[in-house]
């Protein structure tokens, strides 16, 4: 005869299932039982499996051990993936950082270049006017990166603000 008080319901599963606490108690349970129960339902017990879910072990009736996740399993596979989903993404987003802020350090030089070049020069012709305009294009890329790294918003304004004195004493000549 079946024991009723070990019987519980699996949310795995979804079935009420015997709950034993130790593998030896599920396998002690179908050596003694086995027959009768094959004899009062037709299926019979054929081996102890651990759920993860109730965190104790089941009988079952099949001979295999079928590598069928169950629910919880795959519900931790499904977090699993999107946990490692999240550090790609955050990964991700570390990398277009650092290739931002290189990206910024290089205009910075160009715009530093334009700079030192503009304040030689002590002509305010073609030429200067020029190389000015590109000073102010690779400005604008400056504020268009929307990235930072330590000492690059001060570079930013020094150089934007020598770029206004320079753009200031073109506009003083040219009256």
């Amino acid at each position: 005869m079946k024991p009723t008080k070990n019987r519980f319901f699996c949310k795995d599963c979804g079935k009420s299932k015997m709950l034993f606490e130790t593998e030896k108690k599920a396998n002690t349970f179908i050596k003694f039982n086995s027959e009768e129960i094959e004899e009062e339902t037709g299926y019979k017990p054929e081996r102890s499996y651990f759920c993860t879910f109730c965190s104790g072990w089941h009988v079952t009736s099949q001979k295999e051990y079928l590598v069928i996740k169950s629910r919880t399993e795959k519900i931790l596979d499904l977090y699993e993936q999107e946990k490692e989903k999240k550090v790609l993404a955050q990964a991700e987003k570390v990398l277009i950082r650092a290739e931002k802020q290189a990206k910024l350090k290089e205009i910075l030089d160009i715009l530093e270049k334009y700079i030192s070049i503009l304040e030689c020069s002590k002509e305010n012709n073609k030429d200067f006017i020029e190389t000015l305009n590109k000073a102010f294009v690779e400005l604008g890329k400056a504020k268009n990166l929307c990235v930072t790294f330590h000492g690059s918003s001060k570079r930013r304004k020094n150089a934007e603000g020598k770029l206004n004195i320079l753009k200031g004493n073109v506009k003083n000549t040219t009256k």
